[in-house]
């Protein structure tokens, strides 16, 4: 016991000698050593979380810190060298990259996994499938009133709500749903996802428009109270035609319209940094916990079954 301890000490004192130091001799974090901070956009919380967790228990000397943000607030933090680590669901703008080109060098962008949005409603909402051009016209403010949508509804004006001013969330709805129109005068954000699932659950006009990261886990207890308090929508391309939800099948074949892709963007100037080791990480190992997870793995063969309808 005493000699194995003396060469387990060996080892280390050896490893601390000859690893890699910064300017002030503090020693560096490698792919598999060390410790950093990285911010994730919120709503991939559950399934960064589930990666981290196993990531740190394989590498027991490495250690991965999470900030869960907004989209917003973790592009900048990026910007502002507070974590050279972001999660989120798009890659940097053209402006973005200048930057870092300035500085000598561009974050390595390496896609994850495939999410989407997902809209909630109130359980007793019985109009459950929406058409692509009604999701655009209310998120656009155009529909105000469940009537518009199903002159039978006994609902009233529509709040629809989201999970953050500064989520990736609310840009995706800007930028590829609505497209450079006003967003609805009646849309209103709070502070995250599941406070978004608590509004909905409580609300029976209520429109919820989230990560489907945090309802995708069905296995997850969690999860589980979450789909007892809600509703999701499936969406249809036009009337009459069947609707989709934002469930991994339908991610894969492309039915479901709205899926973005989550990247890990590594801004450390290092190669040999524990950033590249959690993004190879999770391009590889961690597509088993993306596809677990409920999400579409982005670099692994996966079977999916469609469910019977």
């Amino acid at each position: 016991m005493l000699r194995n301890i003396l060469i387990f000490t060996t080892v280390s004192l050896l490893w601390i000698s000859c690893a890699e130091r910064d300017k002030t001799g503090k020693v560096l974090d490698t792919i598999t050593t060390g410790e950093i901070t990285i911010a994730v956009e919120e709503g991939y919380k559950p399934v960064i979380a589930s990666c981290i967790d196993v990531f740190d228990s394989i590498y027991r000397t490495a250690k991965i810190n999470p900030r869960y943000v907004s989209e917003g607030e973790a592009v900048n933090a990026l910007i502002q060298d507070s974590v050279q680590v972001i999660i989120i669901g798009r890659q940097l703008t053209s402006k973005e990259s200048e930057y870092f080109q300035s500085r000598g060098f561009s974050p390595p962008t390496t896609a994850i996994a495939y999410d989407a949005l997902a809209i909630i409603l109130h359980p007793e909402n019985q109009d459950t499938v929406l058409t692509e051009q009604q999701v655009q016209s209310l998120l656009s403010g155009k529909t105000t009133t469940w009537k518009e949508i199903n002159p039978k509804s006994a609902l009233g004006n529509i709040q629809l709500v989201f999970d953050n001013p500064l989520s990736g969330t609310l840009r995706y709805v800007q930028d590829s749903i609505i497209a450079g129109q006003e967003l609805s005068k009646q849309a209103s954000a709070l502070k995250s996802n599941a406070e978004v699932i608590e509004y909905v659950s409580k609300n029976k006009s209520a429109i919820g428009i989230i990560s489907a990261n945090w309802i995708s886990d069905t296995d997850d207890v969690g999860v589980q109270k979450f789909m007892r308090e809600i509703k999701i929508a499936d969406v249809a391309k036009e009337t009459g035609k069947e609707g989709y939800g934002p469930y991994q099948a339908y991610l894969a074949t492309g039915d479901y319209p709205y899926k973005r892709t989550v990247y890990i963007i590594n801004a450390q100037a290092r190669r040999n940094g524990l950033g590249a080791g959690f993004a190879s990480y999770l391009a590889k190992d961690g597509q088993r916990i993306m596809l677990k997870d409920g999400l579409l793995p982005a670099n692994a063969v996966t079977r999916l079954i469609k469910s019977s309808r």
